[in-house]
């Protein structure tokens, strides 16, 4: 995982994992320690990266039934995302990243 709690850090680990699958919330903090992964997707947004919210039902990590944000990078969005120098993760943290299962459509 790209290390850091920044918020340049944490929008590169929501586009890497965006680049594989769509994300919702209860995994960005799960999985990628992203506490309030809905300001770091409004900021990518505002860099021109084309993201969908989809609101979706999961369970929380105690059963309860939570209605949640599901985020998919647009079809052609990966093709105009910034590079990685652009957002300012060094190569070598962007190519160490570790990316599990997100949500299903």
């Amino acid at each position: 995982m790209i290390n850091g709690n920044s918020a340049q850090a944490q929008r590169q680990r929501i586009l890497t994992y965006l680049y594989k699958q769509p994300l919702d919330t209860l995994t960005a903090r799960r999985e990628l320690d992203i506490m309030h992964p809905a300001a770091r997707v409004m900021e990518l947004r505002k860099r021109g990266i084309g993201i969908i919210t989809v609101r979706i039902d999961r369970p929380s990590d105690c059963g309860k039934m939570h209605s949640v944000a599901c985020y998919v990078l647009e079809v052609g969005a990966a093709a105009t995302a910034p590079t990685v120098q652009d957002i300012g993760i060094n190569e070598k943290e962007a190519d160490s990243a570790k990316i599990s299962m997100g949500c299903e459509l």
